[in-house]
């Protein structure tokens, strides 16, 4: 009986290969420069670290009452906790997803908060962040109110052993301190120097706190991929920059429009996040980045990258918070869903990988294929793996008999594309993603596919005509065109004023 796997249409950015280039981390000093490059998203150049682990979804939590923002916590019994702005009050699940109570909730009925936001899990309470009142709730797990504590606009805040409280206020100017350290005696101490820039933009400097086991604070710049680590009495430890190829790039982007905005205020919008959060979980810290494909990079205390877990998406799929947990020796990550009409929250562990990984599943394709040497899909996957394991000419060869065997195949004359953009063969590609369309013109993912092609090969003006088909086709996918065609019309642009 022959032996079918259900078949891959891959996109650009699920097909990305494995780089020969570790994920590291190097102590920098923070210098802000200005290059000229724009970030290029899903060109499906963007390499996977040696030590990626996928994700795959195991189940999702759904609620009505979700509204964005939701931020999320977890608490050492393994129960979640979300904020939901809406209704004004904090969901409390089991760790299967289970809604347990709600938490702000008066006895009269009324909800205790304004406008909850930030949950920070202690040991002994439940912190949530009341942006209407400007205050910190302290309740503890059942929601039974404690107390209160006003407090100022802030990015984050962290809650340590001694009842010490760190607070990311926002940050106005360069002498404005980077924490602010709150005592139970009432004194406070401020420490850290923000980022410079050439003009002042408080969003820059936007940041999320951690604390370890240790009592170390660790401050993650949103914008940069700059994480600080501070002992507990403010003393600077130690900075990291996070060499990920997709941060890079974000980092460059940002780093353009900031240039651009040291002439032209109205240019000063646009930065993209490199790390929405933030958490410390065991003896490891971990950042949560969620485009162009959702990635939590986990790192020791030493600054080094242990694990990045990764997932990809059709759809752009933007979050705001992240919690984490464990059973049975297994981490769990629970994600807020957080693009309308999307207000769920996620939970991924670890994919499960047949046989071993990919090698094992080449070779049990191959011997698929000696059993059953007509069976295009066979090809077709195994193309799939090798190009996955970074193999682009091995994939160019099994999706190329998966055509001789099935010529009206529009998923590998896609796949072949995809390889072929791989090793640079442009015109190949894009002969390839032609014969697709012809098959399945309906299929918006190949012209994506080859509007990337063309885009890389500077043939603009048909690469927006292909991304503007696909959002056509499909809705999910029109945020990323849309991102493609203003990559392509600014280096239209840009050709132009070059001629004139």
């Amino acid at each position: 009986m022959i032996y079918l796997r259900k078949c891959l249409l891959l996109l650009s950015l699920f097909l990305i290969g494995v780089s020969n280039s570790s994920l590291s981390f190097q102590k920098v000093t923070t210098k802000v420069k200005v290059y000229d490059d724009i970030f290029l998203t899903d060109s499906g150049f963007i390499p996977l670290p040696e030590n990626a682990t996928e994700l795959a979804r195991e189940f999702t939590i759904k609620s009505e009452q979700f509204q964005s923002p939701i931020k999320l916590a977890a608490d050492l019994n393994g129960n979640i906790y979300a904020s939901t702005t809406s209704t004004r009050i904090v969901q409390k699940f089991n760790a299967a997803g289970e809604f347990l109570i709600p938490i702000g909730i008066k006895g009269n009925g009324k909800p205790l908060f304004q406008a909850p936001c930030d949950i920070h899990a202690a040991k002994d309470y439940l912190i949530i962040h009341d942006m209407g009142k400007k205050s910190l709730e302290f309740m503890n797990f059942q929601g039974t109110y404690i107390r209160s504590q006003k407090i100022s606009e802030f990015n984050d805040f962290a809650f340590g052993e001694n009842d010490r409280l760190y607070v990311a206020h926002y940050v106005q100017d360069k002498g404005s301190p980077l924490i602010t350290a709150y005592f139970p005696d009432g004194k406070k101490l401020a420490f850290g120097k923000p980022l410079s820039f050439y003009h002042s933009m408080p969003i820059l400097n936007s940041r999320s706190l951690a604390l370890n086991e240790k009592g170390e604070l660790y401050v993650a710049f949103t914008y940069f991929p700059i994480i600080r680590k501070y002992s507990s009495e403010g003393k600077l430890l130690a900075e990291y920059k996070i060499e990920n190829p997709i941060m890079k790039a974000k980092e460059n982007y940002n780093l353009k429009i900031i240039g651009e905005g040291i002439a032209d205020m109205t240019q000063r919008v646009g930065y993209k996040a490199l790390i929405i959060s933030i958490k410390a979980f065991g003896d490891k810290i971990y950042l949560l980045s969620h485009y162009p494909r959702l990635e939590i990079t986990e790192m020791d205390d030493e600054g080094n990258c242990t694990a990045t877990y990764w997932i990809d998406f059709k759809e752009v799929y933007e979050t705001n918070d992240f919690a984490i947990q464990e059973a049975n020796g297994e981490k769990k990550f629970y994600v807020s869903h957080s693009y309308p009409p999307h207000f769920d929250i996620d939970v991924f562990k670890k994919k499960k990988i047949r046989g071993g990984g990919l090698k094992a599943e080449i070779e049990e394709l191959t011997d698929e294929i000696a059993s059953y040497p007509d069976n295009y899909l066979s090809y077709n996957n195994r193309g799939v793996a090798k190009h996955r394991l970074g193999d682009y000419l091995g994939a160019i060869d099994d999706f190329s008999k998966a055509i001789e065997l099935a010529p009206d195949s529009a998923l590998a004359y896609n796949n072949r594309g995809l390889s072929r953009v791989k090793v640079e063969d442009l015109d190949g590609a894009i002969s390839d993603f032609t014969k697709a369309i012809e098959l399945n013109p309906s299929e918006s993912v190949v012209f994506y596919n080859r509007g990337i092609a063309l885009a890389h090969k500077k043939d603009y003006e048909k690469a927006i005509r292909d991304f503007e088909r696909a959002a056509i086709l499909d809705p999910k996918i029109k945020t990323k065109a849309r991102e493609q065609i203003d990559y392509c019309r600014t280096h239209l642009k840009n050709s132009a004023k070059k001629i004139i």
